[in-house]
């Protein structure tokens, strides 16, 4: 892809590799990645496929075709204890933050924009009512993805409201 021209294809495949890490990361967090939280994650991912910026559509179609066998294969190569799978997919989602410095800011921007995202409705995928109140002490830890270093809204992007829960 164009947008990752400056990367090796190591640096890329991490890129490609962080959707899967954060859905276990949060939805795994207390234990078991339940079937609401890996669907809700799929869904988002397909969705981001057309309605992301222009310029990540294309990555978000590829996560997204691959989404399933991503997340199966991470589950089986990740350890199976929770503190240690964290920290293990913590440290790979730190080594993100050299290889957005090397993207267009805009770019690294709807990546890094996208996986708080994710990890935030992956959150409230499951529990609650109407996924109101399902935020776990264990998904909250890492809901905003600590590990990676902020990017700054570049000038020029408009954003809907946030709202903090």
């Amino acid at each position: 892809m164009d947008i990752f021209k400056n990367l090796s294809e190591k640096e890329i495949e991490q890129v490609y590799q962080a959707p899967a890490l954060v859905t276990i990361l949060i939805g795994a967090s207390d234990g078991k990645l339940d079937g609401e939280e890996r669907s809700w994650s799929e869904k988002l991912l397909r969705t981001r496929s057309y309605a992301a910026q222009a310029d990540l559509q294309k990555y978000y179609q590829k996560v997204s075709e691959s989404f399933w066998v991503q997340l199966q294969h991470e589950l089986s190569v990740l350890p199976q204890e929770v503190e240690q799978r964290n920290a293990a997919i913590s440290e790979r989602l730190a080594r993100l933050n050299p290889i957005f410095e090397k993207l267009d800011h805009e770019v690294a921007y709807g990546l890094y924009k996208g996986l708080i995202g994710l990890a935030a409705e992956t959150a409230k995928a499951s529990g609650g009512f109407l996924r109101i109140g399902s935020v776990s002490a264990a998904e909250y830890e890492w809901l905003k993805l600590p590990m990676l270093v902020e990017i700054e809204k570049p000038g020029g992007i408009e954003e809907e409201e946030e709202t903090e829960d």
